[in-house]
């Protein structure tokens, strides 16, 4: 069984179909990469870490960099040799660990390095004056593609974040989402990318959308307001219309929202 780090901190077990992992097996976790590359761990004996050849900074991976020491912009799969094809001639001929030793050593490599990342952000004052001003959001678990989902409860923000400069960045990255993503049904995503989904009750939609409205009439993005008006009355449309019986709905209709469809 090998573990995968995804970008966002995630972790999944990952199991070979027989005693060690085949070259199909490998190629399947990273589908829209051309190319593999690989490393050797000093951190983990008897490990390697296998990762997609990419180099676009949005899709970094500060804990899997941090630990191989060299950059990484892809989720990985860190394999212990013993699930390696020993006719492949890459192992250590000694294993000083044993399987269940690796992925302990594993996840706890992964939980202290992303402690250190939190301490180093911690210890600068550019990281504590911006955090006071973000967004804060809820963990609620992870969605089946393995990005973290997050909710944003508008009445838990603090007054700071409304009157700050971040509140408007935050408010263009939804406005963009929103606008190219429509929303048919509960949850309200209002910002989602590789990493991340952020959803919030649809009761909450309109008193957040206003939100909106009133930072970009201050920008005076008649435009935008427009927009965004547009949007709230087509979610005041879909939450005042009769539900259909579950016997009415298709299997379409049960599909998640939440993989951008």
């Amino acid at each position: 069984m090998g573990v995968v780090l995804y970008s966002n901190g995630i972790t999944e077990e990952y199991k070979p179909h027989e005693l060690v992992f085949t070259e199909a097996e490998i190629i399947r976790i990273f589908p829209e990469f051309k190319e593999i590359k690989t490393c050797r761990l000093v951190s983990v004996i008897n490990t390697w870490c296998i990762y997609g050849a990419n180099n676009d900074p949005n899709d970094f991976n500060r804990l899997a960099s941090d630990i191989a020491k060299e950059g990484i912009y892809s989720h990985v799969l860190y394999v212990h040799d013993s699930e390696l094809n020993p006719d492949w001639n890459v192992t250590d001929n000694v294993l000083y660990k044993d399987y269940k030793e690796f992925v302990m050593t594993v996840k706890k490599e992964i939980d202290t390095t992303a402690m250190n990342i939190l301490a180093e952000l911690a210890a600068t004052q550019e990281y504590e004056d911006k955090v006071d001003h973000l967004p804060q959001l809820s963990t609620l678990g992870s969605t089946p593609d393995k990005r973290i989902l997050f909710g944003y409860n508008p009445d838990e923000q603090s007054t700071d974040f409304y009157n700050h400069e971040e509140f408007y960045k935050f408010s263009q990255k939804v406005y963009e989402y929103i606008t190219h993503n429509k929303q048919h049904k509960e949850p309200f995503t209002i910002y989602a990318d590789k990493k991340a989904v952020i959803i919030i009750e649809g009761q909450k939609v309109k008193a957040f959308l206003d939100t909106l409205l009133e930072k970009f009439k201050s920008k005076e993005d008649y435009e935008i307001c427009n927009d965004i008006t547009k949007i709230m009355n087509d979610w005041t449309a879909i939450k005042t219309r009769k539900p259909r019986k579950k016997s009415d709905s298709t299997p379409g209709d049960q599909i998640s929202e939440l993989n951008g469809k």
